[in-house]
């Protein structure tokens, strides 16, 4: 039997041993091979697996560690890496891992969702959702990112859309009973808070629409119809405020601080460290309000549509 051979029964045993769950069996059997084949870089993503199947965060945490170091180009390795940093709450360290994963592969969809995992615990939501959106584009049938999309949306009560990503994430992933659940939970908090507004909405003022040239008598709407027409503007409203909102304090703040260190870098010869880290958080601004700009513009684009169909519905 060559060595070759003898590695796959290794990995095999290994592999019916944790479908078995006997992952102490199968620590044992890897963790053996590894002392003769120490660079056996299947072997020791094995190991991770085992321990994180475990809940042995930890020794996943550092098997992990080990296997990007055996393989520094191997984007799983860094993927598993932040996704186990995640689970222990380091979200920061998390996210540059994970950036790690995407530069070695720009199209791993798990490195995306897992991304917007950690940017959603650190508050920076609109990178979230790109990452969200991300993962969805590159893996359509992976129902996690439309659950996290869809729950960052009902949390900013933008509860059209967020039925409209669940309902897209059911059609793909019929069979995720959680991506259900958070469907019929976003649809009962939408009905519910038509039902708390008045039958005919709020009262409007017909000369002013007509100074606005907005024609109406071509539109026979039931008050449900109207409600929900309503419903969707509003919910693309505070989407589009949410992404608009970060932009004065990024170019006020950010940006402008950071130019300015560059400036003096350039100005005074710098050799120090503050030029490369200058240059590096003006790119994770400048991405971030490109980011801003394209949700903005998204759900502008959205309302422009839906009120063109409103002026000739």
């Amino acid at each position: 039997m060559t060595e070759e051979q003898k590695v796959s029964v290794v990995l095999g045993q290994a592999r019916r041993l944790l479908q078995k769950k006997r992952t102490a069996n199968a620590l044992m059997v890897l963790t053996a091979h590894l002392q003769e084949e120490p660079g056996d870089r299947d072997a020791q993503e094995l190991l991770a697996v085992c321990h994180f199947v475990s809940k042995q965060y930890e020794e996943a945490l550092s098997a992990f560690q080990d296997l990007t170091r055996l393989d520094p180009n191997y984007a799983p390795g860094w993927v598993n890496l932040g996704a186990v940093q995640n689970l222990m709450g380091d979200h920061q360290v998390a996210a540059r891992t994970l950036s790690k994963a995407l530069k070695k592969d720009k199209k791993n969809a798990s490195a995306h969702y897992n991304l917007g995992i950690a940017q959603k615990a650190l508050k920076m939501n609109s990178m979230a959702i790109s990452s969200y959106r991300e993962a969805i584009k590159l893996a359509p049938d992976m129902p996690e990112p439309y659950t996290n999309l869809g729950n960052m949306y009902v949390d900013m009560k933008s509860l059209s859309q967020a039925v409209k990503c669940l309902e897209e994430g059911l059609r793909n992933c019929p069979k995720s009973a959680k991506l259900a659940a958070v469907l019929a939970r976003a649809k009962q908090l939408k009905e519910g808070r038509r039902l708390n507004e008045a039958p005919l909405g709020r009262l409007v003022n017909e000369q002013e629409l007509a100074n606005r040239q907005i024609r109406t008598d071509k539109r026979h709407l039931t008050p449900l119809q109207r409600n929900e027409e309503r419903d969707s503007l509003r919910d693309l409203t505070k989407t589009a405020r949410h992404f608009t909102k970060p932009f004065v304090p990024l170019l006020d703040q950010a940006l402008r601080h950071q130019l300015h260190i560059l400036q003096l870098a350039a100005a005074q010869g710098d050799t120090r460290n503050e030029a490369p880290s200058a240059f590096a958080k003006m790119a994770e601004t400048v991405r971030e309000l490109d980011r801003v700009r394209q949700g903005a513009a998204e759900a502008t684009e959205e309302m422009k549509t839906q009120l063109a169909k409103a002026e000739v519905g």
